[in-house]
Parts: C-alpha cells; structure tokens; sequence
C-alpha cells in the first residue's frame, strides 16, 4: 500500500510562491534591460534563483523573508533605474528646449548617470545574494 498523501505545509507553498515569483520577475528585469548588460544580468541571475529554488525538493527555504527582501530590493532598484532615465530624458528635452549648451547639460546629468549606475549594481549585488540562498538552500541537506 502506498502512505496518503499528505498537503503542502504553509511554508512550502509560500516558498513556492517566492521561487515563481523569482522566475517572473526576473525574466521581466532581463526583458527590460536587453540593452543594459548589468540589468540583462540581473534578471538572468534573479531567474536562476527562482529555477533553483523551485527544483529544491522537500527542503524548505531557511530564511524566505530575506530572500524576498533581495528579490524586493533588486526589483525596485530595477525599476527606479528605468524611472531615472525617463526622468533624465524629460530633464535633458527641458534644458535644450530653454537653451541650454550642451556642456550644461552634460555636466547637469552626471548625478543622475552615477545614480543609475548605483542603482544597477544594488540591483545586480541582491540579485547575487538572493542567487547564493538559493544555491546554499539547493545543495544543503534535508533538514530533518
């Protein structure tokens, strides 16, 4: 005879539900930065979390809030970075159209070019960490 099948506990489906979340939200990362090869990267390595935490097994993820909190934080730098450079054309378009030289302009929109840069490598450093739980979480033992 075979044992019932027993439900998913609470905390796998919640573990589940990171890892798909990892896979999606990756693939849209990388899909918004074809272009940028930092953000290209960080949504390739945000999705290899997610495939790694969705072919772990039984085990459950040892600490999910803080690989949520990197999947939250690249996310959200991610996307601040797209912001700024619909921010920083807006601001260039202003300063051109009023007249502006365009050493100005240059000059002007340093702040924003190291503030995206910044932001790209939070972006791309969370990425990494979420990538290091979900490998450590993949390769340890079952925990029980």
């Amino acid at each position: 005879m075979t044992p019932p099948a027993t439900a998913p506990a609470a905390g796998t489906k919640r573990d589940d539900r990171l890892a798909l979340a990892a896979i999606a939200l990756g693939a849209g990362a990388a899909l918004l930065g074809m272009r940028v090869p930092m953000t290209l990267v960080t949504g390739v390595v945000l999705g290899l979390a997610g495939v790694l935490l969705a072919v772990r097994g039984e085990r459950p993820v040892p600490a999910p809030r803080l690989l949520a909190a990197a999947l939250a934080v690249s996310i959200v730098a991610v996307v601040a970075v797209g912001g700024l450079g619909l921010w920083e054309e807006w601001v260039v378009g202003q300063r051109l159209a009023e007249g502006a030289s365009p050493d100005f302009v240059t000059r002007a929109m340093r702040p924003y070019v190291h503030a995206a840069a910044a932001l790209r490598s939070l972006a791309l450093f969370t990425a990494l960490a979420m990538l290091l739980g979900a490998g450590v979480t993949r390769l340890s033992g079952s925990g029980k």
